[in-house]
C-alpha cells in the first residue's frame, strides 16, 4: 500500500490534507521544496467522501490515533474548508483527537455546527498560526491578517474548544522583533497556550518533521529567547503534541476519578 499524500499514517498519527498547496505565499514555506505550490490558482482538492474511502481502506483507525489536518495546505480555505469540517465532524464522532492549524479567521457558525459531537474538552484543539504581527503583510503575504485571525480565541473561548497560538516558525531576527506585542496579545486575548517551534527546511538537523522524511527542525537561537519570555505570562511548548497530550492527560486523570 502506498500513502497517499491526503492521508498518511506516521507516529500513530494520520496526517489528513483536503487539499495540496496553499495560496498564501508564506516566504517560509516549505511546500515548494516538497514539490507543491504556496501560491496555487487551482486548488487539488478532493472530496471527502473519497478521502474518507482512502483512509478506511488503507488504515485500521482506532480512537488512540491523532487527527492532524493540513500539512500541506490551509486546511480552511474557502476551496476546502467544508471538506475540513466534514472530515473533523467524522472522526469527533469517532471519537479521535483532532488538531488542526490555520491561517485563516474562523467563522463561528462553522464550528457551532462541531461544537455539539465534541465528545470531551480537548479532543478538538485549534492552532492559529502567526510568525510575525508587524511585518505580517510582507512575510505571509495572501493570508489572513493576523489581528482578524486574533478573534480565533474569542470565538472558540467561546465555543468552549481548546486554541493554541502556533508562533511557528520562528524567524531569525523578525518573530522577536513583536514579542511584547505577543505578550501584549496573550493578555488581551486571555490565550492559555503557545506553541514557539522552529523552521521546517531539507537542512539535516538532529530531528526530522513529524510528516515528512525530507524536512528537519532547524531551531534559532531567538526560540529559547521567546520562549522563556512567553512562559512569565502564560504556557508555552516547543511541540504541538505537547499540547495535545496535556488534554488527553486531563481527560484519562478525569475519567479514572470517576469510575475508579
Amino acid at each position: 500500500m502506498t500513502d497517499s499524500k491526503y492521508a498518511f499514517m506516521k507516529n500513530n498519527r494520520l496526517f489528513i490534507n483536503t487539499s495540496l498547496g496553499c495560496k498564501g505565499n508564506c516566504m517560509y514555506c516549505y511546500l515548494p521544496t516538497l514539490g507543491y505550490s504556496n501560491d496555487i490558482k487551482k486548488y487539488q482538492t478532493i472530496k471527502s467522501s473519497q478521502l474518507l474511502e482512502i483512509i478506511n481502506k488503507n488504515y485500521n483507525i482506532t480512537k488512540d490515533i491523532l487527527i492532524t489536518i493540513g500539512c500541506y495546505s490551509e486546511c480552511l480555505d474557502e476551496y476546502n474548508k467544508k471538506e475540513t469540517l466534514d472530515i473533523i465532524k467524522y472522526f469527533l464522532k469517532k471519537g479521535n483527537q483532532i488538531q488542526l492549524s490555520t491561517k485563516k479567521e474562523i467563522i463561528e457558525s462553522d464550528f457551532k455546527e462541531i461544537k455539539d459531537l465534541i465528545k470531551y474538552y480537548g479532543q478538538l484543539i485549534v492552532f492559529t498560526s502567526s510568525t510575525s504581527i508587524t511585518n505580517q503583510e510582507n512575510i505571509e503575504k495572501n493570508t489572513t491578517p493576523i489581528i482578524n485571525r486574533l478573534n480565533n480565541f474569542n470565538i472558540l473561548n467561546k465555543l468552549n474548544i481548546p486554541s493554541v497560538l502556533y508562533l511557528k516558525p520562528v524567524l531569525k531576527n523578525i518573530t522577536i522583533k513583536d514579542l511584547e506585542l505577543y505578550k501584549k496579545y496573550i493578555q488581551e486575548y486571555n490565550i492559555e497556550n503557545v506553541v514557539v517551534g522552529s523552521m521546517f527546511t531539507k537542512d539535516s538537523s538532529k530531528e526530522k518533521s513529524p510528516f515528512s522524511n525530507e524536512l528537519f527542525y532547524n531551531k534559532t537561537s531567538d526560540e529559547d529567547i521567546i520562549f522563556n519570555e512567553l512562559s512569565k505570562v502564560t504556557n508555552v511548548y516547543r511541540r504541538s503534541t505537547e499540547v495535545v497530550k496535556k488534554y488527553k492527560r486531563k481527560m484519562r486523570w478525569i475519567y479514572e476519578s470517576i469510575y475508579y
